[in-house]
């Protein structure tokens, strides 16, 4: 993969090159690393305040009000009855559901752990997969990268994307449980 990104760049700065616009060359390399480094502090920022808020959230026990929620739904769709790993995917999917991807991973982890303590084999058991397609097709109520992203590049309404987001994984997550119960049932005959 290194070798394609090299590839990427030499080829790029070489049509520069024979286009005669080395100056867009040397303007590209000097203000790069510090819109990188805008958006690295933004998203870093944002990834703090969200993580603080869903600590918040747990420390005030909202997360067992919401697990509450959740559990019926999850035992219609897991087969597990570990309580430690429905703890862990209510956690992660609260998380997700708030658009903080990167606090949902520890979660994530820890469900995927007591998952595969009911699995015997080494491949993955149909609740890990599951799993899997659930946090693949995350419902984001708030989009929180996207809608950084999107207020960084000057958008004029950068939550505009709210509603399709919450439409298109509704749809995706729709079929991809589907999908994986259908496969499942498919693979124990």
């Amino acid at each position: 993969m290194n070798a394609f990104w090299l590839f990427m760049i030499l080829f790029s700065i070489l049509v520069q090159v024979i286009n005669g616009d080395i100056n867009k060359i040397t303007t590209i390399l000097f203000s790069a690393p510090k819109t990188a480094l805008q958006i690295f502090v933004t998203i870093a920022c944002s990834i703090i305040l969200w993580s603080g808020f869903l600590r918040l959230v747990q420390d005030s026990g909202l997360i067992k009000i919401l697990e509450r929620f959740l559990k019926p739904i999850l035992t219609l769709l897991f087969k597990t009855k570990n309580e430690e790993a429905f703890k862990w995917m209510s956690t992660n999917i609260i998380a997700n559901l708030l658009g903080l991807g990167n606090a949902a991973t520890p979660a994530g982890i820890k469900a995927m752990e007591e998952l595969s303590k009911e699995n015997s084999k080494d491949l993955a058991s149909s609740d890990m997969i599951l799993f899997v397609i659930l946090n693949t097709c995350s419902i984001q109520l708030i989009p929180t990268t996207v809608i950084i992203l999107r207020h960084e590049y000057g958008s004029e309404n950068p939550t505009v994307v709210v509603f399709p987001i919450l439409f298109v994984s509704l749809v995706g997550l729709f079929f991809g449980v589907i999908f994986c119960k259908v496969i499942s049932r498919v693979l124990r005959r």
